[in-house]
């Protein structure tokens, strides 16, 4: 007859945790978002504005009164873009109270258009003409 010791039963024990803990190679122990993490989308280069936005954020502009000119060699399109020298500004208060989105851009005006401008990526996000 064999005898069972409480060290032989802790080392059965701890045997069996063991074995439970081991991964087969391959699988996939990580959680789900370790193993392909989403691509970094930059919020501001997604910005949709409405006319209305459009409209506030050119009426807010006006408002301010605030003389911005660029160098009229810069070509404005979306995507474009814009050059390090060119001096940005953050939007007035109004335009960002009633169009929050707009807090990741900034802008600057080039041939009487508002060019609203991601700051991280240096490009044209939107343009509102006057």
């Amino acid at each position: 007859m064999r005898v069972i010791t409480p060290i032989t039963l802790a080392l059965a024990a701890s045997a069996g945790l063991a074995s439970a803990q081991t991964s087969v190679p391959g699988s996939l122990d990580r959680p789900p978002e370790t193993v392909n993490p989403p691509p970094l989308v930059n919020p501001s280069s997604q910005l949709q504005l409405t006319p209305a936005q459009k409209t506030t954020i050119l009426e807010s502009v006006r408002q301010d009164g605030k003389k911005v000119t660029a160098p009229t060699s810069f070509a404005v399109s979306v995507g474009a873009p814009v050059p390090p020298q060119l001096e940005l500004y953050v939007l007035p208060d109004r335009a960002l109270t009633t169009v929050p989105d707009a807090r990741s851009v900034k802008y600057t005006v080039v041939q009487n258009q508002i060019v609203l401008v991601d700051p991280t990526s240096m490009r044209v996000v939107d343009v509102i003409p006057q």
